[in-house]
């Protein structure tokens, strides 16, 4: 990684990789709901 001289960038990161698999957590789930896959949970 780059020097970490700004930590609000290594929290925007962090910020970004959370969204990131959120959406992808989120797009998944509605991807099966949509298409009538039941949930194994």
């Amino acid at each position: 990684m780059a020097t970490a001289t700004a930590p609000d960038s290594e929290i925007k990161i962090k910020v970004g990789k959370m969204i990131f698999y959120i959406t992808c957590a989120m797009g998944l789930w509605f991807f099966y709901w949509f298409n009538g896959i039941q949930c194994p949970c």
